[in-house]
């Protein structure tokens, strides 16, 4: 069972959107922007920073994107660029031109956010559902209820590691789409139950391997002896044969049968 996620319409709705929006040119002091980190923008990565700093052009260089709500301007695109040229002022404010857009909401903006493209840094897997999912995006948000419904969360930005949390967002993004939602629900839980939500089995080949398991053998497996036996190999073995040859994970193959239904 798969899940579609209206690509097709999601475009249109984004073109239609941006050519509606009503863009104006401002120069903003560097001091009046906001970053919506707590909502759906990404933290500052300082080498981008310093290489932009480094290598800065006056005449490529885009104008950051900022939406003007509430009485703000918030940095929808642009925040590293903004950084930059602080840097390159002394680590001193100062006034930046941009192009301001009105009339949106923070669900518009989160889902712009999540889309960007052109000479923008890559979003990571986590950091684009986090910012989809506050944009109201639906298939994200019933990915996001049904990790949690299992007793786990997202780790958007992938870089702490801790119990119960899944690093590779677009991993079990992609799987959740390809499964389906019970499936993925399934798996996940028998995942908690063998090692107790310990990072190492939230990794990538681990939940591909655990995915294409349960799929395989669903409805003909022992609980309770799959249990046993994944409690008895560390979750990095599994990730090391994974990595090696897929093949050579016990039960990746369904063996063959005769006539009479054994084991051939």
């Amino acid at each position: 069972m798969s899940m579609t996620c209206g690509c097709g319409s999601w475009r249109r709705w984004n073109s239609s959107f941006r050519s509606s929006l009503r863009r104006i040119p401002r120069l903003i002091h560097s001091s009046k922007l906001v970053y919506p980190r707590e909502l759906y923008q990404r933290g500052v990565e300082r080498k981008r920073v310093e290489l932009i700093a480094a290598h800065f052009n006056e005449y490529v260089a885009n104008e950051p994107k900022v939406s003007f709500r509430n009485g703000q301007f918030i940095v929808t695109d642009g925040q590293h660029t903004i950084e930059g040229r602080i840097l390159r002022n002394g680590g001193k404010d100062l006034p930046i031109l941009c192009k301001v857009y009105t009339g949106m909401t923070v669900e518009q903006e989160a889902l712009l956010f999540a889309e960007q493209n052109g000479f923008s840094a890559p979003l990571t897997a986590g950091i684009k559902l986090r910012a989809k999912v506050v944009g109201g995006d639906a298939i994200s948000k019933a990915f996001l209820a049904a990790t949690n419904r299992v007793g786990l969360s997202l780790n958007y930005d992938s870089q702490q590691l801790t119990d119960y949390r899944i690093g590779c967002v677009g991993t079990a993004f992609r799987l959740y789409k390809q499964m389906g939602e019970p499936l993925y629900c399934e798996t996940m839980r028998l995942i908690v139950a063998a090692w107790e939500g310990k990072p190492d089995s939230f990794r990538a080949s681990v939940l591909k391997g655990m995915m294409h398991f349960v799929e395989l053998y669903h409805g003909e497996f022992s609980e309770e002896r799959l249990l046993r036996a994944l409690r008895s190999i560390h979750p990095v073995d599994i990730y090391r044969i994974g990595q090696d040859d897929p093949a050579k994970l016990r039960g990746w193959k369904k063996p063959e049968k005769n006539r009479k239904g054994e084991p051939i």
